[in-house]
């Protein structure tokens, strides 16, 4: 696993992420969700940011275990000015003394609970939002990191899902727990704004790559590069016509960073963090199979379990982020191919 020591960021990446942490120096800031990915990233860049420049910004993380792997991961990342409590978030309150912003990026993407628990699932999105705005008041900045879930399945003729959908309403049986979650979420989020509890700023988040995503679990980029990895056959379990794209983490952390520091109208229209540059997910397999021949000098076979039947449609997860790139003034600062290299040179480092 990559640790701090191994990104860096290309001139016109860095020159904006700088541009956000000036107009954020000094805040105090409540990151919850700091040991996932999401988390990690925002981690990684704000540390990035602080050696670049002379501001600083302090983070409070909450955690439920600090020896916990995957939070000494975060806290290997080494970002300075970070500090861990531990307790228990959704059930207890912390004295943190004052907060000038929250990001509340805590709520699990976890297929296997949202399968096997979808009461307890739903739960914890309720919860989670409910527990940070405990921290909220006199209109503080409250970033959300939401999902392009809550829009539900669309139609196979929509290529990218719009940015204009304030408050989408889906089909109700198209929704499980986890989206319908992240629903309500959104939901109490803008409740608090309109009474000034907080300042709303609602990130709908897509698909991702880089160092952090788990890749043993539903993740389909993760899992090609850990098949690449083992040096196995890149398996794909539907038939490959499913359409995804994929925004690297430090572009994502960036955006966020970017939002937050937004000084445009706090009920404006949610922003969509991910890439729209659409790919199938056999045409990712194959961009992994290239990547994998240059990097590794193993070129894997690819296998796929379905055979195409053209009666079932395809189902497209991308978004539109045209608004979002130019409201926040940022860009889509790497490729899908550097994201497959500097996910996997970083993971054999």
């Amino acid at each position: 696993m990559g640790t701090g020591n191994h990104h860096s960021l290309t001139t016109p990446h860095l020159r904006r992420l700088l541009a956000a942490f000036e107009q954020l120096d000094g805040s105090r800031i409540l990151l919850t969700g700091g040991s996932g990915f999401v988390g990690k990233w925002m981690l990684q860049t704000a540390k990035i940011a602080q050696e670049n420049s002379a501001g600083k910004i302090e983070i409070l993380v909450p955690t439920r275990r600090m020896t916990a792997d995957h939070v000494q991961t975060a806290i290997a990342i080494g970002c300075p000015n970070v500090s861990w409590v531990e307790g228990d978030f959704l059930n207890g309150a912390f004295d943190l003394g004052q907060i000038d912003m929250i990001i509340h990026a805590a709520t699990p993407a976890s297929a296997q609970l949202n399968a096997e628990n979808p009461a307890e699932m739903l739960r914890i999105n309720v919860e989670a939002m409910e527990s940070v705005l405990r921290y909220a008041g006199n209109h503080k900045p409250l970033l959300f990191t939401s999902s392009g879930a809550v829009y539900g399945t669309h139609s196979e003729s929509v290529s990218h899902i719009t940015e204009e959908e304030f408050e989408p309403n889906p089909i109700i049986d198209q929704l499980n727990a986890y989206t319908h979650g992240k629903q309500i979420a959104e939901q109490i989020c803008r409740e608090a704004g309109s009474n000034g509890q907080c300042s709303p700023i609602i990130a709908r988040l897509f698909a991702f790559g880089g160092d952090y995503l788990p890749r043993d679990i539903h993740f389909a980029i993760g899992n090609f590069i850990q098949n690449v990895l083992d040096r196995q056959p890149i398996a794909i379990k539907g038939d490959g016509r499913a359409r995804r794209s994929y925004l690297y983490g430090a572009d994502m952390a960036t955006w966020l960073w970017c939002a937050l520091a937004h000084d445009g109208d706090k009920n404006a229209s949610p922003f969509h963090i991910g890439s729209e540059h659409s790919v199938s997910i056999l045409e990712l397999a194959q961009t992994v199979a290239r990547v994998s021949g240059e990097v590794l000098n193993y070129i894997p076979e690819i296998t796929v379990a379905k055979a195409t039947d053209p009666s079932e449609p395809i189902h497209q997860y991308v978004p539109a982020n045209v608004h979002t790139r130019k409201t926040l003034n940022v860009s889509e600062w790497t490729s899908l191919e550097d994201i497959i290299r500097l996910t996997i040179l970083h993971t054999k480092n």
